[in-house]
C-alpha cells in the first residue's frame, strides 16, 4: 500500500459505504455495485477482499452491524446495516468532505487562471 493511501480510503471510500448502507441494508456485492455509481470501482477478488476488510473494520468500530440472510436464493449472505454511531460518523464525514471540497475548489480556481 502506498504511503498515505489509508487516509484517502477513510476520507472517500468509507463515507460512501456508510451512506449506501444508511440508505438500505445490503450485502457486499450490492454495496460494491452502488459504489461504482460514485466512481469507485471494485473489480476482482482482491478489491472485493478490500471491501470486506473495510466492512469488518466498520463493524468492529460499531458503525455497522451485520446478520446472515438465508431467505434469499442461493447461499446465505451477510447483510450490513448502519448503527446510530455510524450515522454520527456519516455526519462527521460530511464535515470532512466539505473541507476537502473547499480545498479542491481553491485548486480549480487557481489552475483556471492558467487557461
Amino acid at each position: 500500500m502506498r504511503r498515505g493511501s489509508g487516509r484517502y480510503r477513510k476520507t472517500f471510500i468509507e463515507p460512501f459505504i456508510l451512506l449506501i448502507i444508511a440508505e438500505t441494508p445490503l450485502h457486499g456485492y450490492e454495496i460494491a455495485n452502488k459504489l461504482s455509481r460514485y466512481g469507485i470501482e471494485l473489480t476482482g477478488l482482491g478489491q472485493m477482499g478490500n471491501l470486506y476488510r473495510i466492512l469488518s473494520r466498520l463493524e468492529d468500530e460499531k458503525y455497522i452491524t451485520s446478520q446472515w440472510d438465508s431467505n434469499a436464493r442461493g447461499p446465505s449472505k451477510k447483510v450490513y446495516s448502519i448503527t446510530p454511531k455510524g450515522i454520527e460518523q456519516l455526519k462527521n464525514s460530511k464535515k470532512e468532505l466539505l473541507k476537502v471540497k473547499k480545498i479542491i475548489e481553491e485548486f480549480v480556481s487557481k489552475v483556471s487562471k492558467f487557461e
